[in-house]
């Protein structure tokens, strides 16, 4: 499980939710290094997010790992929609509406989302696990899957999948970090085998402590 590489919204500190931002220039190296450190652990099926900020990662994991069959996009692999949040970098937030957002901010993790008219997390669950519960369908017990999908997203999913201690507060899995899941291991369900590993990324290291989405 892949984040997206950086998106020039990333780059400014913009929440972009489901609004759409191309890579960055750094975006598109980090994706080319992924595609790189995956390229020693050959994958059998390529899915995305639709977002292109998502896509165009897929895209160059798949050119630069040598993945030649059709890169898969699934609707439910999208990012939070951010709802007002959506465009803005928290200081413009805190800018246009100061008592939106101290109210926001006084709020527990799940309620911020309702509050600001974005998807809950129980939202972004149903769809996300529809999707990852589609993808296993598609594919016999051990293939090796690459799914590149959003920091907000993904956090839900781990969090829901593995505990509320895996990126706490606002940490998000650094952009074009790898994640490893492995699924059916010794009759078990899902291990979190590596979070957001940043190892093929030159001076990363570890989790991403960004707001932003």
């Amino acid at each position: 499980m892949v984040r997206h590489g950086q998106s020039t919204a990333n780059a400014k500190g913009v929440w972009q939710g489901q609004m759409e931002f191309p890579l960055s220039e750094d975006g598109r190296l980090q994706a080319a290094l992924a595609g790189k450190a995956l390229a020693r652990e050959p994958f059998e099926a390529l899915y995305s997010s639709p977002l292109a900020r998502a896509f165009e990662t897929a895209t160059i994991i798949a050119r630069e790992s040598g993945f030649r069959e059709e890169i898969v996009p699934l609707d439910g692999l999208s990012e939070r929609h951010g709802g007002v949040l959506e465009g803005h970098t928290w200081a413009e937030q805190e800018r246009l509406d100061p008592a939106f957002a101290k109210k926001f901010l006084s709020l527990p993790e799940e309620d911020r989302w309702a509050f600001a008219g974005a998807e809950t997390d129980e939202e972004v669950m149903e769809r996300f696990e529809a999707a990852i519960s589609e993808i296993r369908e598609r594919h016999p017990e051990g293939t090796r899957i690459v799914v590149v999908s959003h920091g907000g997203a993904m956090r839900a999913f781990l969090r829901d999948r593995f505990g509320p201690d895996v990126l706490p507060g606002t940490h998000r899995a650094a952009n074009a970090s790898i994640t490893r899941i492995g699924w059916g291991r010794n009759g078990t369900g899902p291990e979190l085998l590596d979070l957001a590993s940043t190892l093929h990324l030159p001076g990363e290291e570890g989790p991403d402590k960004t707001r932003t989405e």
